[in-house]
């Protein structure tokens, strides 16, 4: 979807949406990952029961999954500076070009890539 709205030419509402799209599909990607792919899985169920933020939650066990320290925290980062555009998105004024909206688009696709790398997924 964060594809589709953000190459949408003639939809400049969706390039906003498409900012909130792009960190979804990276945060449902690192919960899939601890649930299906990880050495010591995790159940959907218990991602979804923790005290605290499930969003810094599920970015700090990926992180701490990572073998390589520079590597975790250089990810764990991306990861962060792409939750602040959605937030940007979601909650404040702020109205995403096409071009930022593609390198949201991007740096998920490469947060992906990069993770389905180091999990082998």
């Amino acid at each position: 979807m964060a594809r589709l709205l953000s190459q949408d030419q003639k939809n400049s509402d969706g390039w906003t949406t498409s900012v909130h799209c792009s960190y979804y599909a990276v945060f449902q990607y690192m919960k899939y990952l601890l649930a299906e792919k990880a050495a010591i899985p995790i159940s959907y169920e218990d991602q979804d029961n923790q005290d605290e933020d499930s969003h810094k939650y599920i970015t700090n066990e990926i992180k701490d999954r990572i073998n390589n320290i520079n590597t975790a925290r250089a990810i764990r980062d991306r990861i962060l500076n792409l939750k602040h555009r959605r937030v940007e998105a979601d909650y404040k004024p702020k109205i995403f070009t096409q071009e930022e909206a593609l390198d949201c688009q991007m740096e998920a696709d490469a947060i992906i890539n990069n993770l389905k790398r180091l999990f082998r997924a």
